[in-house]
């Protein structure tokens, strides 16, 4: 109860038009700087507000990476760091971590997950369904973790492909039913995939998704699985650049090859408002006469390292609309919650008592109907969410 307490104040003061503060600043708003490229992302244990949240998002790996240990009931990874398999210079962010991971994906239903059309077949860069893993709990929950297995009972399969969608430069295609149509390709447009598992995700909660248009200057966080790495998650730094009308909008958050599917978040209604589809280069290489961006041959040039662009620079990262899927993707517990608590902060002075927010995991999984009530003076407050 008392994380839900601290859920709801934090809720409670997004909801009253207060912003992100930082401590010692004598309760001045306080804007803090970032760039678009530079790393916004922390592990799990790390993470404030989207911490609990990030227990529904799915890291999707290939069969091929993952292997069943039968006596100990769990999947094993393959023993690779990020440095090693990109040839990365020493000293990246989570140079050290094991990969493995090659799309991200959020929990929307009980047995459906949202993710990125390009990350399954018939698009050429996807697995087929049924070689597909989804794999809740890879994360670092503590410093110095380096994860490398997930018991059997968080690794799920692919039953069906319910709706997909790939609009990009060179493909243009949609899928319902098992049937699929093609098209000329007409440019970037949306990008999304909606999954069925074998099984219901046990002991995971479907995530609210946005049903209204995002607006320019939104503040976004994400939560995904960056270059493969155990979850990311980014609650600061990033806002919507623009909103463009073929499906999609373009962010600046620190997203990398692997994001592909991951959950973004308007940091005010803590709805899903889109998945990442698309980016700029993720990394860069020495060679003879500048740098280039090869991360699917690495080891043919000198060690690379991130790519960096200053906060409104580089071409941005795509962030497909759910409005084509949103009707195939019932409303969760938490979206009826979230709708509540927002309709009633919209009316509220920001000292009254508003709703307990709901948060996977809390309760034994159902919505406590408490009333948080601010603390007083004397007790701390989460001072950055």
């Amino acid at each position: 109860m008392k994380t839900l307490a601290t859920i709801s104040a934090l809720l409670s003061l997004l909801l009253a038009g207060g912003g992100p503060l930082l401590a010692g600043q004598g309760g001045a708003r306080v804007e803090p700087v970032s760039y678009y490229g530079e790393n916004d992302q922390v592990d799990l244990y790390q993470a404030g507000i989207l911490r609990r949240f990030a227990e529904s998002s799915v890291a999707l790996f290939s069969d091929r990476a993952l292997t069943r240990d039968e006596a100990s009931g769990t999947y094993r990874l393959n023993n690779i760091s990020l440095r090693e398999k990109l040839n990365l210079r020493p000293g990246q962010p989570f140079g050290e971590q094991t990969v493995g991971a090659y799309c991200s994906g959020v929990l929307v239903a009980p047995d459906l997950v949202l993710t990125a059309g390009h990350c399954f077949q018939p698009d050429e860069r996807g697995g087929p369904c049924g070689r597909v893993r989804f794999a809740f709990g890879y994360a670092v929950t503590r410093e110095g973790e380096n994860p490398s297995s997930f018991p059997a009972a968080n690794v799920y399969s692919c039953r069906e492909i319910v709706a997909q969608k790939v609009q990009d430069e060179s493909h243009n295609f949609t899928c319902r039913g098992g049937r699929c149509s093609e098209a000329e390709p007409v440019g970037n447009g949306a990008d999304y995939a909606l999954v069925r598992l074998d099984r219901p995700a046990a002991g995971r909660h479907p995530l609210a998704i946005s049903r209204a248009p995002v607006a320019q200057g939104v503040e976004v966080g994400v939560i995904g699985y960056p270059s493969g790495l155990p979850v990311k998650v980014q609650e600061k730094g990033a806002a919507v650049r623009s909103v463009s009308r073929d499906g999609y909008f373009v962010t600046n958050l620190d997203t990398f090859r692997g994001s592909s599917g991951s959950p973004v978040f308007n940091m005010r209604t803590l709805k899903i408002e889109g998945i990442i589809v698309r980016g700029g280069a993720d990394y860069v290489y020495g060679s003879t006469s500048a740098p280039v961006n090869d991360p699917s041959r690495p080891y043919m040039h000198a060690p690379g390292e991130a790519n960096y662009y200053p906060q409104d620079g580089g071409r941005g990262e795509d962030v497909s609309f759910l409005d084509e899927v949103q009707a195939l993707i019932p409303a969760s517990e938490a979206e009826h919650v979230l709708d509540h608590m927002l309709n009633a902060g919209q009316n509220q002075p920001a000292q009254r008592p508003v709703p307990a927010v709901y948060t996977p995991g809390d309760g034994g999984g159902r919505v406590q109907p408490a009333i948080y009530t601010p603390p007083d003076p004397g007790e701390p407050v989460p001072t950055w969410i």
